[in-house]
């Protein structure tokens, strides 16, 4: 944990060397053990290690939001460093310092493997927080809500919709509740990257279903770029 003064600032997962290549689900698994942490203990940013690849993100709108991800083993330390240093960790971070390209994904059953005993489940969805479009609290499951990955943090293609849904209007005579507004807009950003990544979103999409098209609109309304539109 790093803390100056008694403000505590950042909770740091270490894992052993090798074992969190950048855009690999070990990574998420490890930042999830920290979020807990940094949950119980009311820290703002949380980040994991292996030696070689360092990630930190700030907590934010029942998410997180990317701070860092660098390669130390650089021949020169990286700038981006400064932004979990005494003066830079406690700063707004308007865009993250990623330093490395990712990587491809490891099989399922890695993914089991690396989860371990210690991963907090929800006990309806029996998945992890990283899982949820909305999870505030990474150590209260009751506070998980819209479930949109499967356990090994590939896309849901089933509830992703059921989500978007369930926030724009409702799903099956249900609208989730809980979400504060404030916080809606990044939710809604949340599950569109991952509808972009599907290939769901417009323009991207010849046919896009409804409730992407509604999706895509309410984030025009809101002055929020779609994913594949911001890349066109």
């Amino acid at each position: 944990m790093l803390s100056r003064n008694l403000a505590k600032y950042l909770v740091v997962e270490v894992k052993r060397p090798g074992s969190l290549t950048p855009g690999r689900r070990a990574l998420e698994f490890a930042v999830a053990q920290a979020r807990r942490y940094a949950d119980q203990q009311k820290i703002k940013s949380v980040a994991a290690s292996d030696g070689r690849y360092l990630y930190a993100a700030d907590l934010a709108a029942g998410g997180l939001s990317d701070r860092v991800l660098l390669d130390l083993a650089a021949p020169s330390p990286p700038e981006g460093l400064w932004r979990l240093s005494v003066h830079g960790v406690y700063r707004p971070c308007d865009a993250p310092a990623i330093a490395v390209p990712p990587a491809p994904e490891e099989p399922c059953d890695a993914l089991a493997a690396m989860a371990g005993a210690e991963t907090l489940l929800h006990s309806k969805y029996k998945l992890p927080a990283q899982c949820f479009a909305y999870a505030p609290d990474a150590s209260r499951p009751a506070t998980w809500k819209l479930p949109y990955r499967l356990a090994d943090g590939a896309i849901d293609a089933k509830r992703l919709p059921k989500a978007i849904q369930a926030m724009l209007s409702n799903y099956r005579g249900a609208q989730v509740g809980g979400i504060p507004e404030c916080n809606a807009k990044a939710v809604l950003l949340r599950l569109a990257e991952a509808a972009e990544a599907e290939g769901h979103m417009p323009p991207r999409a010849a046919a896009p279903a409804p409730i992407y098209r509604q999706l895509a609109l309410v984030l025009e309304q809101l002055g929020m770029a779609t994913p594949g539109a911001a890349r066109s």
